[in-house]
């Protein structure tokens, strides 16, 4: 009968498994070490990415709301004309020509500030805010959205009271006055009394009720873009200084 010998396996000592024990501990964790830094230094090199493109998001929304509250100042001092003539004799044709000026300039006119948002789209539809680690930058970036956020809801009224002064020079004003050549001839006006649809005191006064509420809610609005300016510019001047940038 044959007879099988087992081989002969010699025994590792306690010191010989610890020590296998911490080498595999040691690779895995340095590779650990090694994916985590990896990951790391991606997710510095997004977050600069990232602020360097708001910068120039920020350089823009200067620009847009430096043009916005230039045009809308504007407008103001034009409706201020305006409503002036709401004290004065309407059957004078210097007074109907005036109305008619100031309403078809300034009445009409719209300017809003529009924000260059697409970095801050980005960091909040992508969960990119999670990559901002410097101290208090996510809570600056957070506030200026809520600033922007606050001009969005003056912008509402503001044109509504635009639309609703439109709603009134339809009223009173006839709208081909200066396509009749009895009234208005080679750019000047002929002399001819510019018709009104309504004489009405009360009706007027409506008019100019209307266009009283579009200087407020103009100025109201104009205010809210003064108000972010200064922020904008610290932002900007803060996230340069936090990022080392240009």
């Amino acid at each position: 009968m044959e007879v099988h010998h087992h081989p002969h396996i010699e025994k590792k000592s306690l010191k010989e498994y610890f020590l296998e024990f911490l080498m595999i501990f040691l690779a895995v964790t340095m590779g650990f070490l090694a994916e985590s830094l990896r990951e790391n230094m991606s997710d510095k090199e997004k977050e600069r990415e990232y602020i360097s493109s708001l910068l120039s998001d920020l350089k823009q929304d200067i620009i847009n709301l430096n043009t916005a509250i230039r045009d809308n100042k504007e407008k103001i001092k034009g409706l201020d004309s305006l409503i002036s003539l709401s004290f004065r004799n309407m059957s004078e044709p210097i007074n109907r020509q005036q109305l008619y000026i100031y309403s078809s300039k300034y009445v009409s006119y719209y300017s809003v500030f529009i924000s260059d948002d697409a970095t801050m789209l980005q960091l909040k539809n992508s969960g990119g805010l999670r990559l901002i680690k410097h101290g208090h930058v996510a809570d600056s970036i957070a506030h200026y959205d809520l600033e922007m956020r606050n001009i969005f809801t003056a912008e509402g009224p503001y044109t509504k009271a635009g639309s609703n002064a439109v709603d009134g020079v339809q009223e009173l004003l006839v709208s081909t006055w200066l396509e009749d050549t009895a009234y208005v001839k080679n750019g000047d006006f002929t002399g001819k009394e510019l018709p009104l649809l309504t004489t009405d005191p009360q009706k007027l006064m409506v008019f100019f009720n209307k266009i009283s509420y579009e200087r407020g809610w103009t100025r109201n609005y104009m205010n809210s873009l003064i108000e972010t300016l200064p922020y904008t510019t610290r932002l900007i001047a803060f996230l340069k200084e936090e990022y080392e940038l240009e």
